[in-house]
């Protein structure tokens, strides 16, 4: 049995009001999400933080609030962020279905990268990790309930510090744009407009 987390109790700062309420085709970007989840995913194990259940006062914190809400009985988990409403039925399909402990959507960096103490680095060294992420659930949970893990970006962070496992990557996820400022809507409308 697998389960969702969808995030969608975010206060949008920088989007300037609650983004996961914004209207997409009509629906609401949580529940754009959510219709798409619960294609792979059971509904009962399908958790929408902020809406099902409380979001905390962080993401991470959001993230244990969901986990702390699924059955015992799961074996994976995957974390959908709300605020990324072009990801595909597909593409939650291929994270959940995986073996490894630890997975994430990647792509290669395409921008110079440069440190805030003026340091260069070689782009072809890092990825940019997107969400959908999977996990085994128990490794996860467990983790979370140490109460270490209360201001991190992201899972798999959480996996390699507590068990050292690294990612697997899967190499893909152009489409995953997430909306962080409003000028992103704008972006999001016209991909789905031209079918992207």
């Amino acid at each position: 049995m697998d389960g969702a987390i969808i995030l969608a109790g975010g206060q949008g700062e920088r989007f300037k009001k609650k983004k996961q309420f914004e209207l997409i085709d009509g629906k609401e970007m949580w529940r754009f999400v959510y219709d798409k989840a619960v294609q792979v995913i059971s509904k009962e194990m399908t958790r929408v933080v902020g809406i099902d259940i409380p979001g905390g006062d962080t993401r991470s914190l959001s993230v244990y609030n969901g986990l702390m809400e699924l059955s015992e009985n799961c074996k994976r988990v995957i974390i959908i962020e709300a605020a990324r409403p072009l990801v595909t039925v597909e593409q939650i399909k291929k994270s959940i279905e995986r073996s490894e402990k630890s997975v994430t959507y990647a792509l290669p960096l395409v921008n110079t990268v440069i440190g805030r103490d003026g340091t260069y680095y070689n782009r072809n060294e890092f990825y940019d990790l997107l969400t959908p992420q999977s996990f085994d659930f128990q490794l996860l949970r467990e983790a979370y309930k140490t109460g270490k893990y209360k201001d991190t970006t992201d899972e798999t962070v959480v996996m390699f510090r507590e068990y050292g496992i690294k990612p697997y990557f899967l190499l893909e996820g152009e489409n995953l744009l997430k909306v962080t400022y409003k000028r992103d809507m704008g972006i999001i409308q016209n991909l789905l407009r031209n079918g992207e």
